[in-house]
C-alpha cells in the first residue's frame, strides 16, 4: 500500500484533551501509526492519505484558517484514488468536490464546503447554536480513543442515565425536557470523568444522543461498558458497519420526533436479550477491528 508523503505542517503535534481519559491522540494519529505498520501487506489501489484533519483543524482556528490546506490538495494527482480517515464531525472541508477520496468518518462528516451548506446556526430554547448539516463519509467507523472507555464490574442499578450537556441541539433540550420528570431517567449535568464512569457503567441504557455532529463518543462508551445505547439522531445516522451488524438488536435507535415515545418503547424491550446481542458484537468496537474494517473495504 502507498502512502503519499504528508507535509509536516498538515500532521501537526497536538495533544487532545477530550474526551478526558483520551491519551491525547485523535484517530488519525492511531490509525497513522496502524498503517504505517501494516502498509507492506496490504495490497490496494487506494493511496492512503494521512493528513491529521482533527489536530489541524483544531490547531488553525476550527478549520477558520486552512488554505494552505486547500493549496496543497489541489496539488494532488486527480487521476489517483485516495483513502483518509477522519474524527472532526463536519469531517473535511474542501474547495471544489474533484478529489477521488474515500473517506472512513468517525465523527460522521465527509467532504464539505465550509459554510451555511453544511453548517447551520439555530435558535432553540433560547439558544443560538451552530449544528452540523453537511455530508456524510463513505463509511461509518466508531468514534473512540485510546485507552479504551473502561468497563466496570458493578452492578447496574439505574435503568437509564444521561451525563453531559444538554445545549449542544434541540434533541438533547427536547430529551431532557420530556424525561426529566420521569424517575426511570436519570439526567445529569456533567461532574467528572470517575462520577461518569461510574454512572455509565451501572446504567441500564444509556442516552446517547447526537451533539453538533451526527454522534458521539458516549454511543461507543455504552457499549463497551456493556449499556444499550439509545441513539437519539435528527438529520442523518451515523452507525458503523451497518452491512455485517444489525444495530437493532443491542441499540434503540430513535428519531428526534418520538422522544415521548422513549419511556413505552423501553418497557418493551427484552433487555436481557439486547444485552447478550451487545456482548457478541462488543469485540467490534476496538481500533484493531476497525482497521480491519477499513482494510477490507480499500481492497474490495
Amino acid at each position: 500500500m502507498q502512502i503519499i508523503k504528508i507535509p509536516p505542517t498538515f500532521q501537526p503535534s497536538y495533544k487532545s484533551n477530550y474526551p478526558g481519559y483520551s491519551s491525547g491522540k485523535n484517530m488519525e494519529e492511531i490509525f497513522n501509526e496502524l498503517f504505517i505498520k501494516n502498509k507492506d501487506n496490504i495490497e490496494t489501489e487506494y493511496i492512503y492519505l494521512p493528513v491529521f484533519w482533527t489536530s489541524y483543524y483544531v490547531t488553525h482556528n476550527y478549520a477558520n484558517n486552512i488554505q494552505p490546506l486547500y493549496d496543497w490538495l489541489k496539488t494532488l494527482d486527480k487521476t489517483k484514488k485516495y483513502f483518509t480517515i477522519v474524527q472532526y464531525a463536519s469531517g473535511i472541508f474542501v474547495k471544489k468536490f474533484d478529489l477521488n477520496l474515500l473517506v472512513f468518518t468517525a465523527g460522521g462528516g465527509g467532504l464539505n464546503i465550509k459554510g451555511p451548506n453544511s453548517e447551520k446556526q439555530l435558535q432553540y430554547y433560547g439558544l443560538t447554536r451552530h449544528i452540523f448539516y453537511g455530508n456524510k463519509g463513505n463509511y461509518d467507523i466508531p468514534l473512540m480513543c485510546q485507552p479504551l472507555f473502561p468497563q466496570l464490574n458493578i452492578k447496574k442499578d439505574i435503568f437509564c442515565s444521561f451525563m453531559g450537556r444538554f445545549d449542544t441541539h434541540f434533541c438533547r433540550m427536547k430529551m431532557h425536557n420530556t424525561l426529566k420528570n420521569n424517575n426511570k431517567f436519570q439526567l445529569f449535568k456533567s461532574v467528572n470523568f470517575e462520577k461518569y464512569k461510574e454512572i455509565l457503567n451501572r446504567s441500564i441504557f444509556t442516552l446517547a444522543p447526537r451533539g453538533y455532529g451526527y454522534t458521539s463518543f458516549r454511543i461507543y462508551e455504552a457499549i463497551l461498558a456493556n449499556s444499550i445505547p439509545i441513539y437519539i439522531w435528527h438529520d442523518k445516522k451515523v452507525l458503523p458497519f451497518q452491512d455485517e451488524i444489525n444495530w437493532e438488536d443491542f441499540c434503540i435507535i430513535i428519531h428526534n420526533d418520538d422522544i415521548e415515545k422513549l419511556p413505552e418503547i423501553l418497557e418493551k424491550c427484552d433487555i436481557k436479550q439486547m444485552q447478550n446481542e451487545l456482548h457478541k458484537v462488543k469485540t467490534r468496537f476496538t481500533f484493531n477491528e476497525t482497521f480491519k474494517f477499513i482494510k477490507k473495504k480499500t481492497i474490495s
